[in-house]
């Protein structure tokens, strides 16, 4: 028989909460996209081949829609069940910040998706977004000094405190410059089947495995980056090529913004400059690459930055000859390659935590392959034809 006391210790542990998080937005999102795809159909809000798009046919892309019910439905679950133990929590949330200028910038996403909007206003709005998230708390403060006491191969440097702190003005700038730059990366990248989506889960998987370090520390960041981890998962089952739905503006917008909230929140400015600085280029290492890639490439040939092409990074790896999944699952690795060498930066135990999630995503998709769709599986259905013959 199962005693209160059990139940208390695996209702209000924190490991128990992150997974049961992960799990609850997985099934939303897994359960809520498919209809989202339906009503994208009636409304005809599809996205159209073209000349530099990748699919063949109109595939619905209002994929952020999901992705933000999930998001913030299970973060609200989990906000009236465990409000009055918020104080018991080390570290800040800023939630506030993330879910105001998360709704924005998914708002913004979403009237694009369904009406084009100019290049120039959604840089506004999404100023308008960061500013708000900054104005409730999610903001780059300080940062640690590399040269307080630094020690080189040949000489000693120690220059100013053990941190560098920036005045409002500075601090806006630098929070807003942030914002802005993970945010489009991850626009940029969504330029194939399940490709940001994909990225954007192994990123939130780094942030999950680095939040929780002893000396980062922070569970509610932890929770966050599980919920957009679950999210992003149970949206990759129809967003992986052959793509039934696209993430859309909104999905794409939302996630970056989201990331981005969460590397300043929870890990830029907790650990050494000098650690740190590498462990958050190498979580978005791909999308922050694709994105510096494009503006060198379009200003070298003196075009608007902000003009699509058909040259990023992905395209670049199709060009072999490779199909989109292949290119998926290869990305992906380089992916989760960068990202465990960043959580191995920090301690290895957050990498030993972050190969534990990713084998925890491997075998759920195992078991969607080899149990949920079995029946649509190339490799079974060939084996089942030659074993009824």
């Amino acid at each position: 028989m199962i005693s209160i006391a059990s139940v208390s210790k695996y209702f209000y542990n924190i490991q128990a909460i992150q997974i049961a998080g992960f799990l609850i937005a997985l099934m939303i999102s897994y359960l809520l996209t498919p209809v989202i795809q339906t009503r994208a159909h009636k409304l005809g809000l599809l996205d159209k081949p073209s000349e530099r798009k990748l699919h063949l046919k109109p595939i619905p892309r209002l994929g952020g829609v999901s992705i933000y019910a999930a998001l913030f439905l299970t973060t609200m679950f989990f906000i009236t069940i465990y409000w009055k133990y918020r104080t018991a929590l080390p570290g800040t949330f800023t939630l506030l910040g993330i879910f105001a200028g998360g709704t924005i910038i998914f708002f913004l996403g979403l009237l694009d998706d369904i009406e084009p909007l100019p290049a120039r206003l959604k840089l506004l709005i999404q100023i308008i977004a960061a500013t708000v998230a900054w104005f409730l708390g999610v903001r780059i403060l300080h940062l640690t000094n590399p040269f307080y006491h630094g020690d080189f191969y040949f000489f000693k440097l120690s220059m100013g405190g053990p941190s560098i702190y920036f005045n409002p003005l500075i601090s806006y700038c630098l929070t807003l410059a942030w914002f802005i730059i993970i945010t489009n990366a991850i626009n940029l990248v969504d330029g194939m089947d399940g490709l940001a989506t994909g990225l954007s889960l192994v990123s939130a998987i780094a942030i999950w495995a680095v939040s929780v370090d002893y000396r980062i520390n922070q569970p509610g960041g932890a929770l966050m980056a599980a919920t957009l981890a679950g999210a992003l998962l149970g949206f990759l089952r129809w967003n992986f090529n052959p793509a039934r739905i696209f993430l859309g503006d909104s999905g794409s917008y939302l996630t970056g913004f989201v990331l981005a909230a969460l590397s300043i929140s929870f890990v830029a400015k907790k650990v050494a400059l000098a650690v740190m600085m590498p462990v958050v280029l190498l979580i978005f290492a791909f999308p922050i690459g694709d994105t510096f890639y494009a503006v060198i490439r379009r200003a070298i040939s003196r075009r608007s930055i902000l003009e699509p092409d058909k040259e990023h990074l992905h395209h670049r790896v199709l060009a072999f000859g490779i199909s989109q999944k292949t290119a998926s699952y290869l990305l992906y690795f380089i992916s989760a390659s960068l990202g465990l060498l960043a959580t191995f930066l920090i301690s290895h135990k957050s990498a030993l935590r972050f190969l534990i999630l990713v084998c925890f995503l491997f075998f759920i998709a195992l078991f969607y392959v080899c149990v949920v769709n079995w029946k649509h599986q190339k490799l079974f259905r060939n084996i089942f034809l030659k074993t009824k013959k």
